[in-house]
């Protein structure tokens, strides 16, 4: 697996995500969905796309309510474009599963990434580091 990074906008905003070999893939990050994820990742601090049906994605939101993280959440199951961007975040972070979490423009992954920053006081730390503490 290589590690390539993906620059959005005219912020430069850089997205890390996992190469599974297949390098002449493309992403379309000026596509609706992509414009889409950009806006939303470089709006907010933290971003979950979620699905409400998944108990995963449940237990990162609870947790973001307990310790107090103002995250934007969004529900890929309630948008009418949830599939394509759910597929396109896939192309980018190399999981299409969700939940997909963003911190500071860099996806940090799904529920157990997301718990072990927690666990072990990393997450406390990316969150100073936007001022969502």
């Amino acid at each position: 697996m290589s590690e390539r990074v993906l620059r959005l906008g005219i912020t430069h905003l850089e997205l890390k995500f996992k190469s599974m070999g297949n390098s002449g893939s493309t992403i379309d990050m000026n596509s609706p969905e992509g414009q889409f994820i950009t806006s939303e990742i470089q709006s907010n601090c933290v971003v979950i796309f979620s699905k409400t049906s998944c108990s995963y994605c449940r237990a990162t939101k609870n947790l973001c309510q307990k310790i107090g993280v103002n995250a934007r959440v969004i529900e890929l199951d309630r948008r009418q474009d949830g599939s394509d961007v759910q597929n396109l975040l896939g192309a980018i972070t190399g999981a299409s599963t969700v939940p997909r979490v963003f911190i500071n423009g860099k996806c940090v992954g799904g529920n157990s990434e997301f718990q072990k920053l927690n666990k072990s006081g990393k997450l406390a730390e990316l969150l100073a580091e936007c001022g969502n503490t």
